[in-house]
């Protein structure tokens, strides 16, 4: 038998690879194959290398030992701290504060391009579609007017923001466009797709920017805070637990908030507060790259087959049932990469083309997650992972958004060296 050597799909399947002819291994599932093969394979092997050389390759995890240990500290009070946080809903202001060091630098900040640009990086989200520079961000300003350094970027992002490829390049070249300037784009329709978190982060993002702002303003009314309530919170479509009590307190809210000077709304989060979310997609992981598998749970939810364990009558039994289904809906539905295209496939191109979009999105998560948009564990499976010495501390969601490990180096920097100067302690 010829040696072999594995690389991994964007939903982290496992294929061998015969080493003498570089040849991955795929099953023909029945089909007439061989048209395709060479093109297929190659995009295999970009996508395992897009996820190998992630800006983030370097991140290492902090495993909490569960283990007691004579002489050392147990770590059993930390776990317990964090495991409450899934109990019930989240304090405001609890998850990824902003510390008094970086609310009095972003405070610092002048003008409302530095402010733009520091919100979206705060944000985590990053283009996946075209290279953009910490420099670009915010170089377009609300007028339109484009930063001459940027005008070839910003063209080719300008003509692809509306691209019907599909749900998903749509809403990618969008964010790109939102990440120039046009920040009304942060906020395209992403329900057809798993990417929950991300959404949601975006569309936090694009209140913050926009001071709650949209089409559906009214007097006396936020719109995009409204949205969000009615999108969200009221339907439950993109990860987030629908709760009628906290919809309607969104929207009470989007009847009483004013912009600050600069029209924007930067500390949404802390007035708002913070919605955990669904999503079988993170750092590495492009899972549900579709969302099928949230669909399929979350289906059952709304049809009573099954309990929301975010609901606050949820008992241990029925978490715990929740976390047998989605281990089911995992396995059922996850994307059989190692499959080859069969030769009478429609639209090869894009097949490809996504699967190096989801592998490049799954690259750029950020390891400890989006601060605006945690995802949700059941206290169970984090019990379950922490026993298993397979819990990050790294992971909880209380942890700033300044000292993850994705935030700029540069930018914390300054924020420090502010807080130094002006005697800030936090």
């Amino acid at each position: 038998m010829s040696e072999t050597y594995e690389i991994y799909t964007p939903n982290g399947l496992i294929l061998d690879v015969e080493k003498e002819m570089n040849k991955i291994l795929l099953s023909d599932g029945g089909a007439k194959v061989g048209k395709y093969t060479q093109e297929y394979s190659k995009a295999l092997f970009e996508a395992h290398n897009i996820k190998q050389n992630s800006p983030y390759k370097d991140y290492q995890p902090q495993y909490l030992d569960s283990e007691f240990h004579t002489g050392e500290k147990s770590t059993l009070l930390e776990f317990k701290e964090w495991q409450n946080i899934y109990l019930k809903d989240p304090i405001k202001g609890s998850i990824a504060p902003w510390t008094k060091a970086e609310k009095a630098y972003y405070n610092s900040l002048k003008t409302k391009k530095e402010r733009y640009k520091y919100l979206v990086i705060r944000s985590g989200i990053r283009s996946v579609v075209i290279d953009i520079p910490y420099e670009a961000i915010g170089a377009v300003d609300e007028k339109g007017n484009v930063d001459p350094k940027y005008e070839e970027l910003y063209r080719k992002v300008d003509d692809n923001k509306n691209s019907l490829r599909s749900s998903l390049f749509h809403n990618e070249w969008g964010m790109a466009a939102g990440i120039l300037g046009d920040y009304k784009y942060l906020a395209n329709d992403m329900s057809q797709n798993g990417f929950n978190a991300r959404f949601i982060q975006a569309t936090i993002l694009y209140i913050q920017l926009s001071g709650g702002s949209s089409i559906l303003d009214k007097p006396n009314l936020l719109g995009a805070i409204y949205g969000y309530a009615d999108i969200a919170v009221g339907s439950g479509l993109v990860g987030v637990h629908k709760n009628p009590l906290r919809e309607q307190e969104i929207k009470t809210l989007a009847k009483t908030l004013k912009p600050d000077e600069f029209g924007m709304l930067p500390f949404i989060d802390e007035v708002m507060g913070v919605d955990r979310v669904i999503d079988y997609n993170e750092y590495q992981i492009s899972e549900d790259e579709f969302g099928d598998i949230y669909k399929a749970l979350r289906s059952d939810v709304v049809e009573g087959k099954l309990k929301d364990p975010r609901d606050i009558d949820s008992t241990y039994e029925s978490r715990r049932e929740f976390d047998r289904y989605m281990d089911g809906y995992s396995n059922g539905v996850i994307n059989a990469y190692g499959y080859d295209i069969p030769n009478d496939w429609n639209d090869v191109q894009l097949k490809i083309d996504s699967m190096i979009l989801t592998a490049k999105l799954a690259a750029l998560t950020p390891p400890q997650g989006y601060p605006n948009a945690p995802y949700y564990f059941t206290p169970e499976n984090l019990e379950w992972y922490y026993k298993r010495h397979k819990l990050d501390r790294l992971l909880d969601p209380r942890i700033p958004a300044i000292y993850r490990y994705n935030f700029s180096q540069e930018l914390r920097a300054k924020i420090r060296a502010y807080a130094k100067e002006h005697n800030i302690k936090e």
